[in-house]
């Protein structure tokens, strides 16, 4: 992994820690996060990423 991305994932763990499991993602009460929640997040955040032409076609469609 690059150094700068290295630095984000670190600066993340002391600020939000991991679940008791370990993960590094997890809901507020150190769940798992669920296909539907993950799959909205995705949605959201291509439509961000991509230009409206690239989101109408199938690239990282799913993730």
């Amino acid at each position: 992994m690059p150094p700068h991305l290295v630095a984000m994932w670190r600066e993340h763990v002391t600020t939000f820690g991991t679940a008791d499991d370990g993960r590094l993602f997890f809901t507020e009460q150190g769940r798992i996060i669920t296909y539907t929640t993950y799959n909205r997040v995705w949605r959201e955040t291509r439509a961000l990423a991509l230009s409206p032409a690239l989101a109408r076609t199938p690239l990282a469609k799913r993730p």
